[in-house]
């Protein structure tokens, strides 16, 4: 007869090695997005379980969000001098691309960590950055748009 004890234990040897070692430990790892201040954003151990340093790993999203749409901005043909070498064109916006890439993709790592809080400071670092940047409200009366 099968008693609960046995079924742990099938469980526990179908796991890895190292989890059979330490079974059923804890982990920061969520399927769904959760909405607290103990996480993992980017590196492992921060920003911890320390209030502080999360604001801090939400504002570090938010400005990467924002930098990412500025470098968008950067980037965009309209921002290069008219009389700039044409391979000087090619080889910057090709750079700013790559920078931006590079920012984009650490939001969306950050992201990945399911945290409501770093989720919603993405969120409004792009937005922020796009009506900055690339929004009708400050664009020049005088440009035609694309």
């Amino acid at each position: 007869m099968l008693s609960s004890k046995n079924v742990v234990e099938a469980w526990n040897t179908t796991n890895t090695i190292t989890q059979t070692q330490t079974p059923h430990r804890p982990s920061l790892l969520h399927p769904t997005f959760y909405w607290g201040y103990n996480c993992q954003v980017l590196f492992s151990g921060w920003p911890g379980s320390d209030r502080g340093m999360y604001a801090l790993a939400l504002i570090f999203v938010f400005f990467l969000a924002f930098l990412a749409e500025w470098l968008a901005w950067c980037s965009d043909a309209d921002s290069i001098k008219p009389g700039a070498d044409k391979l000087a064109k090619v080889a910057f916006r090709t750079a700013m691309f790559a920078v931006k890439s590079g920012f984009s993709y650490l939001v969306i790592l950050a992201v990945v960590s399911f945290n409501g809080g770093v989720f919603l400071a993405a969120i409004f670092g792009h937005a922020l950055g796009f009506a900055v940047f690339r929004g009708r409200a400050f664009r020049n009366v005088g440009r035609v748009d694309r």
